[in-house]
């Protein structure tokens, strides 16, 4: 009966979980590919300095990123189910049958997606170590490692994040009485203790971080507190955005027009909601604009090809994007999942009378202050590693490179918000108001 129900629910909130399916897979390949590099470096009986320092340095932070993308994206799915776990407790579910099933779905969901990850984070390991040998940081001919201690990487952070974000997720709904369940799953709770807490020490971590940096010698490890100190902050910032979220609603009486105003009410009504949208978002831009000013800095400090700066650069814009390439991944399947949760809200602002093109200008202000929001906290997220590595290289706070990468960042987290959220909401729209408003 249980692995009936498993299946049925996975069968039933499909696109869903193909979203936590997809984040899972490309945070496996991309700590797979970190610790490949590392297993070579380790394996060698040669000198392979950078095979060993790249992961290390990067591998970590990589690590907190992937983490923080699962628990993410599995946390949002779950919590949309939350009517539908409450209502599991209504007809005499206990807490512990709750938890153990949504545990066993997500192990349905993680398996599969996991090795999924395995065979192209192998790959990624062997383009970055061929990009090393190209630059004359690694001897040629090292062949790429990648066995079970890489597996196990890779693999066990994964899983281990997914299975933490289903315990943590479920433990609301299994743990309320059956007679409150169904009132308790309404929207709007505030934030729980623990990640409060967890949100206020990576914060206190990161600006440690941040501050050591400016303490450190000039050098190749220099990055090693930088880059660390940015992603800290920002996913500290991302679990305490919704206190952020919670002063847009201000703007309620501005001159916005009535889609912007009801948008901003929206947004303030939602501030759980949307701080969980605006996560992902958040870090995404904290990481691209730190690691992108830091590498800008590099490039415009760089002395000739036999400067090992200018060599590493390549490798370091490979590393970059694919880092960049998860997180947007986590930030497109949040966005369309979170979207598509909203048909029954959509269906009622057209039963009161909105048309389509109302609601669509509504979605687009929610994403425009959404994407403006995560781009403020995100720059604070950046600021902590590009400031002091740019005192430590340069004397300056701002980068040596160009100033077009910021605004490239920037435009970047609103398109992607505006190119997940407007289709979606589109093909939401399509259903008629009394369909979507007996959508589960």
């Amino acid at each position: 009966m249980r692995w009936r129900l498993a299946f049925g629910t996975i069968g039933a909130h499909r696109a869903s979980y193909l979203a936590s399916a997809a984040v899972m897979a490309a945070g496996t390949a991309l700590l797979t590919a970190f610790a490949s590099l590392l297993e070579t470096g380790l394996g060698t009986s040669r000198d392979q300095g950078f095979l060993v320092m790249l992961p290390a340095i990067l591998g970590g932070w990589t690590l907190a990123i992937v983490a923080f993308g699962v628990v993410s994206t599995v946390s949002l799915t779950i919590g949309h189910r939350e009517r539908e776990l409450a209502l599991l407790r209504s007809i005499a579910a206990t807490p512990r049958q709750i938890r153990q099933n949504v545990v066993l779905e997500t192990l349905l969901v993680a398996v599969p997606a996991i090795a999924a990850g395995l065979p192209p984070g192998a790959g990624l390991g062997a383009v970055v170590l061929a990009r090393l040998a190209d630059g004359g940081l690694v001897e040629a001919g090292v062949e790429p490692v990648a066995g079970w201690p890489s597996v196990a990487i890779g693999a066990g952070t994964s899983l281990a994040a997914a299975l933490a974000a289903a315990m943590i997720s479920s433990r609301r709904a299994a743990s309320i009485p059956p007679v409150r369940a169904l009132a308790a799953a309404a929207p709007g709770r505030s934030l729980g203790r623990g990640r409060v807490v967890a949100g206020a020490l990576l914060l206190a971590l990161g600006l440690s971080l941040s501050v050591t940096t400016l303490f450190m010698d000039d050098g190749p490890l220099l990055s090693s507190t930088a880059g660390p100190a940015g992603v800290a902050v920002a996913v500290g910032l991302a679990l305490l955005s919704p206190v952020a979220v919670r002063p847009v609603g201000r703007l309620a009486e501005a001159r916005l027009g009535a889609s912007g105003r009801l948008a901003v009410r929206n947004l303030h009504a939602r501030a759980q909601h949307t701080g969980s949208v605006a996560g992902p978002l958040i870090l995404l831009v904290g990481i691209a604009g730190g690691t992108l000013s830091m590498q800008s800095t590099e490039d415009g400090l760089h002395r000739g090809a036999a400067d090992v700066s200018a060599r590493l650069a390549p490798v370091n814009y490979l590393v970059v994007a694919m880092i960049i390439m998860f997180t947007a991944i986590v930030v497109v399947n949040t966005l369309i999942a979170a979207t598509r949760r909203r048909s029954r809200e959509f269906g009622l602002l057209r039963l009161s009378a909105a048309t389509r093109g109302q609601v669509m200008a509504t979605v687009v202000a929610e994403g425009v202050v959404t994407a403006l929001l995560a781009v403020v906290l995100g720059t604070v997220a950046a600021a902590a590693t590009t400031v002091p590595y740019n005192l430590v290289r340069t004397g300056s706070p701002m980068a040596a490179g160009p100033g077009w990468t910021y605004a490239a960042v920037a435009g970047g987290a609103l398109l992607l918000v505006l190119a997940a959220s407007i289709p979606t909401a589109a093909g939401a729209l399509r259903v008629g108001p009394v369909e979507a408003m007996s959508a589960p």
